[in-house]
């Protein structure tokens, strides 16, 4: 087995495996190893099996598909849950409050892409300059012009389909490229939808449009993956493989560019090559320590780079960091720890919607993202969902409601009946969500528990707390949400709208961002501008653990984009 490498990257999610083929492709000859904690599989088998288990399951919980997986039943490595519930959000996290981290992942081959929606909006200009513009937060050290070169070419990589027309704003976001395909086509019940705010008024002077989602899915053959097949599973599963997930970096790294892939290795810290004395580690290899979990004895190994890439998540990349104890003089490693808070507003549109026929969202609202109430509330997109009432009220629940009466626990209604009961309410589902932004917080941060996991590695230790901008976000997206609603009751005979008045109740998107903070100022980040360690040049961050604020857009493709960016001056170094 070898030990020497000029790259090691830790983690094969999206972020790993496109940063494994960017480099290959642009050095051949370099020696690469993609180091992973999961060891599923990626081809069709697995996918049929990870879709068979969701399907068998009793409640369909974003990670029924992966639950069997020996790394998160035997706890070897964790997966973290996305759930309202402290007793489940505490299995792996050890959440210390006051608030709760309501978002997970999946340590597995291809990451927890494998679990997304596939939602790929591009941030807005201001994201990049929250200070500059409105006060809030800090700036990052690139803007978006710098980066949407890399915008075009992530689109690209991860397959994207959607209208330009829709979204070439030139004064908004500038586009220097089609999308790779045309838009996914919006479902029966979403042009119901669109024609029916064609005609609401501006809210707060700001105009309700309804857009084509960009989504990593396709709408036509690409890349040899076949279009989308409306299964409506797109979380937790997608059935046929229309959606991307990072297992299609893995597979072209290993299958194409051979890239070496070890799997079952859990990281468990970096030796930083020693500098002189006082100066901190020098520019020398990496070691990094793993355990593999599939081994009889799970002892420790060593493999050395040249170049080490950690790509773990906002999660397990601080938590590695500060198992390695390497320098952390800016205190930014850990910090700042963030999501974007969700909730929605469901109801009965007038007439039915068929929901569950195409993806789980086609379209979207993108023009409360920005705008001058940024500087004492948050931004947010909103989603017109196809999926009934989302995470509020499955159709098995509204099943059980029409029928039983628990408190009685009696029947209600059966047979023809209850059929018609339920055919009415569940064909007129309908949701808004909004996606809320929130600011960077240095409490809000990940330390290490001495409570351990089954290979005898601290867990992460999470502090979580909501601020006032956070709630006022929360507290102005219902409020949109809920005069959206208004406008249906008024016009499409819209009605059982809940909630009516802001609960500033809040789910998570499973949008881990932050931790590993990038910036000029090595005082005050982690890595620099092109993901580079401020203390250490041979180690490099990609994934959302570097963004310095979390905007208001889904972090996926920018992540990608942030990658083959760092790829690209990693690969000037070999």
């Amino acid at each position: 087995m070898d030990t020497q490498y000029d790259v090691v990257i830790i983690g094969a999610g999206v972020a790993g495996a496109l940063c494994a083929c960017a480099l290959k492709t642009a050095k051949p000859q370099a020696r690469i190893l993609l180091l992973e904690a999961g060891a599923n599989a990626t081809g069709p088998d697995q996918r049929k099996a990870f879709t068979d288990a969701y399907q068998l399951s009793a409640t369909q919980p974003t990670t029924s598909p992966y639950a069997g997986l020996p790394n998160n039943k035997d706890g070897y490595a964790s997966s973290s849950d996305g759930t309202n519930d402290p007793f489940v959000m505490n299995t792996y996290y050890v959440e210390t409050g006051p608030d709760l981290y309501k978002s997970g992942f999946q340590r597995m081959v291809g990451g927890s892409t494998w679990a997304w929606r596939g939602n790929c909006p591009r941030f807005l200009p201001p994201d990049f300059k929250l200070k500059q513009t409105y006060g809030k937060g800090v700036d990052w050290p690139i803007d978006y012009n710098t980066l949407e070169p890399y915008y075009a070419r992530a689109e690209v990589e991860l397959g994207v389909s959607g209208n330009r027309a829709e979204w070439d704003f030139p004064d908004v976001t500038p586009r220097s490229t089609d999308f790779p395909m045309p838009g996914i086509a919006a479902s029966y019940g979403d042009e119901l939808v669109r024609t029916a705010l064609a005609t609401i008024p501006h809210i707060d002077g700001t105009p309700v449009t309804v857009v084509t989602n960009p989504q990593a899915r396709n709408s036509v053959a690409y890349q040899g993956r076949a279009p989308c097949q409306g299964n409506s599973s797109c979380v937790p599963i997608c059935p046929s493989g229309a959606k991307y997930d990072g297992s299609v970096h893995v597979r072209r790294a290993r299958d194409e560019l051979d890239v070496e892939i070890r799997t079952g290795c859990v990281a468990v810290k970096l030796l930083a090559a020693a500098g002189s004395p006082g100066a901190g580690p020098g520019p020398g290899p990496t070691t990094v320590v793993f355990k593999d979990w599939t081994t009889a004895d799970r002892a420790e190994q060593k493999v050395t780079g040249t170049h080490v890439v950690l790509a773990l998540g906002a999660i397990e990349t601080a938590k590695l960091w500060l198992l390695s104890d390497l320098p952390n003089d800016s205190d930014q490693v850990g910090r700042n720890l963030m999501d974007h808070l969700t909730e929605e507003v469901v109801g009965l549109f007038g007439q039915p919607v068929f929901p569950f026929r195409g993806p789980q969202s086609t379209l979207s609202i993108e023009t409360f993202r920005d705008g001058k109430f940024r500087d004492t509330t948050g931004g947010f997109r909103m989603t017109v969902g196809n999926d009934g009432w989302g995470r509020t009220e499955s159709p098995a629940v509204a099943l059980e409601k029409a029928m039983w009466d628990p408190v009685a626990k009696k029947l209600l209604v059966f047979g023809q009946p209850l059929r018609d009961k339920v055919a009415d309410k569940v064909t007129r589902m309908l949701r808004f969500s909004y996606s809320t932004e929130q600011l960077p917080e240095p409490e809000n941060r990940v330390t290490l528990s001495k409570e351990k996991d089954a290979l005898d590695v601290p867990r992460p230790q999470i502090a979580y707390r909501l601020s006032d901008y956070s709630k006022s976000s929360l507290a102005y997206g219902h409020s949109v949400a809920r005069r959206i609603w208004q406008h249906l009751e008024d016009t499409a005979s819209a009605t059982a709208v809940d909630p009516k008045q802001p609960l500033l109740k809040y789910k998570g998107s499973g949008h881990l961002m932050g931790t590993m903070r990038m910036g000029a100022d090595r005082n005050k980040s982690v890595v620099d501008a092109d993901g580079r360690s401020h203390a250490h040049p041979n180690l490099w961050v990609v994934g959302a653990s570097v963004f310095p604020t979390g905007g208001t857009a889904n972090p996926t493709l920018t992540v990608a984009a942030l990658t083959l960016r760092t790829a690209e001056k990693l690969a000037a170094t070999l």
